[in-house]
Order: structure tokens, then C-alpha cells, then sequence
């Protein structure tokens, strides 16, 4: 499945906002939102997430990383 170059972007984007919050580094950021789901979550989301800022946009992956790991 081909991606749509923006929300390529928005998910770049917020791995960096997840990255800058968590004192992780990029690679660190990305394999554990990719090993959570949390990638396909923000792709999946990306007509609600990407009208939002950046401190929902990661309140919002831990909800989801949290409710996945139940």
C-alpha cells in the first residue's frame, strides 16, 4: 500500500515530537512506535491527528500504545 506523501511527512513529524518529549533518539522513536503499532495508528488518524499540536498528538499515541498493551 503506497502511502500519500503527507502523511509520510506527519508521521515523520511525529516521531520527532515523540522522540523530543521521550529523550529518545530518532531510531529509537520510530522502532518503538512501529513495535506498538503506534506508525499505523498515526497514519490510520491522520484526518483527526494532523489539526492538532504536538502535546495531544502524544497524549493521544500513549492512550493508544497503553490501551494496546492491556
Amino acid at each position: 500500500m503506497m502511502i500519500p506523501k503527507n502523511e509520510v511527512w506527519f508521521l515523520a513529524s511525529c516521531v520527532e515530537f515523540y522522540k523530543d518529549e521521550k529523550g529518545l533518539s530518532g531510531k529509537e522513536a520510530y522502532n518503538y512506535l512501529r513495535k506498538t503499532g503506534a506508525t499505523n495508528y498515526i497514519i490510520d488518524c491522520y484526518e483527526g491527528l494532523h489539526m492538532t499540536g504536538p502535546l495531544y498528538i502524544i497524549d493521544s499515541i500513549d492512550e493508544y500504545i497503553k490501551n494496546q498493551c492491556k
